[in-house]
């Protein structure tokens, strides 16, 4: 480890303030749903925090979205008997008609194109129920609209009586209505069905779509042509101050710019730090931010994602396997507290969709996140409901992460040569093909990425 390292990660172990970001965010502000004043509390806390730990060049940059705003939301059972169901609008889901959408339910087990295939002749003129996991709504809502469903109920997968907030399309209304109902009423539903015949529901939903801006708020360490992105996304959703998704990730981010930023000239690259606006309706902020610094992608050395926080587990590299070798002699000397842990490991995975990194993966940039796992159940499993609150967060974890990011970008920025090279368009393409990734990426219109921008910003 060297002298600065030793330094930076002496220092954001013993000056940490990550705990204190963190109540501000979900405490003091709560929700951050793109579109809302909390939005822009939020943008406003991050600008003065990065200029306060010295950051340079610090600025909040527009982009306009389609921000989405519930307004009702109602589900009643019509047949055989006549019930009120909690639910949660989908984000951007289309209203219903004034007076709702009323059908038979069939549910479904888990929501992939071969399930539907299966039931393919009961689907049309239904409201399909299917479970939160293993498929996600942004998938299960287009298969549902192909084969002819009136509607989508997804089915929270845990237990705890609570609706899922989550888009059911990627910056675009969804074809056909969607809401979330929680576990414990999906089960009624098939025990009333089961005891008493088929069950008829009726959806109610408005909600209001408009264009706004949000903003990525963006700082600098250091100088020099190539750089390297660490980031995270600040926004969450109506439902609750999302404390584990993910004010955890973005202030493990800002405290590693922290313990960074006395040391800018001691960097062969320059670090760029990028918090992004409206990930939760479809990585919006980090598409913005890879077209407004397109030019600078050819520079980019490494994308450092964070999103979601517990006790760091290994580091996950994506799009370039030539950073495994790299990075292990680092793993090997990080510091995370814990009995009977298992060895902290740089692995490499196939590409996702579901985080900001996939925007720079899709312009051939290596990526990488910190692997981490919840020390208590209940720290995973409330995700995207309004009991994802500070107290489910593992406090150690957020400076372990914190001082885990600051020793990658210490580590990658000083290297002589750049530790991956980046993926052309066709090596993009080949590698989404080798994992069965290109299915789910015409599902989501995600691809090219020339696509996605005119999709997302043509309005």
């Amino acid at each position: 480890m060297s002298d600065i390292e030793t330094q930076v990660v002496d220092d954001i172990f013993a000056r940490s303030e990550a705990w204190e970001n963190l109540l501000a965010l979900t405490d003091d502000i709560g929700s951050r749903m793109a579109g809302t004043q909390g939005e822009v509390a939020a943008r406003d806390f991050l600008v003065e925090t990065l200029r306060r730990y010295g950051l340079e060049n610090v600025r909040a940059e527009a982009f306009p979205h389609r921000a989405w705003t519930p307004v009702r939301e109602a589900l009643t059972v019509t047949a055989p008997v006549t019930r009120e169901i909690p639910c949660r609008c989908g984000g951007l889901s289309p209203s219903t008609p004034e007076g709702g959408v009323e059908a038979e339910v069939l549910f479904l087990e888990r929501g992939d194109r071969e399930e539907f295939k299966q039931v393919k002749d009961r689907v049309q003129g239904r409201f399909v129920v299917a479970p939160y996991y293993p498929v996600a709504r942004q998938l299960k809502t287009p298969l549902a609209a192909d084969f002819g469903a009136v509607g989508l109920i997804e089915a929270r997968s845990h237990a705890g009586g609570l609706q899922p907030a989550r888009t059911c399309a990627f910056a675009k209304v969804a074809a056909i209505p969607v809401a979330s109902i929680s576990r414990e009423d999906a089960d009624y539903l098939r025990r009333l069905e089961a005891r008493k015949g088929r069950v008829r529901l009726r959806l109610t939903l408005e909600s209001r779509v408009e264009q706004k801006d949000s903003w990525n708020v963006v700082g600098e360490i250091g100088q020099g042509v190539e750089q390297i992105v660490i980031g995270g996304h600040y926004d969450s959703w109506h439902v609750g101050p999302g404390a584990g998704d993910n004010a955890a990730g973005v202030v493990a981010v800002l405290e590693a710019a922290r313990g960074l930023a006395r040391y800018g000239e001691h960097l062969r690259r320059r670090v760029k730090v990028a918090l992004f606006g409206v990930e939760e309706l479809g990585l919006v902020g980090a598409w913005a931010f890879t077209h407004r610094h397109r030019d600078a992608l050819k520079d980019t050395v490494l994308m450092v994602n964070n999103d979601v926080g517990g006790r760091p587990t290994g580091i996950g590299v994506m799009g370039a396997e030539a950073l495994k070798s790299c990075l292990e002699p680092l793993a090997a000397r990080v510091r995370v507290a814990g009995e009977n842990l298992p060895p902290f490991r740089v692995s490499v995975g196939g590409p996702g969709w579901g985080s900001d990194f996939f925007p720079f993966i899709a312009h051939g940039v290596p990526t990488l996140g910190i692997g981490t796992t919840p020390v208590r159940p209940e720290e995973a499993i409330y995700g995207h409901t309004r009991a994802d609150t500070p107290d489910k967060v593992y406090k150690e974890g957020l400076t372990e992460c914190a001082a885990i990011n600051a020793q990658v970008v210490l580590h990658v920025a000083n290297l002589p040569e750049r530790p991956a090279r980046q993926m052309s368009r066709e090596e993009v393409e080949v590698y989404f093909r080798a994992h069965r990734f290109t299915e789910t990426l015409e599902l989501l219109e995600m691809w090219p990425p020339e696509r996605v921008v005119e999709r997302y910003f043509s309005f």
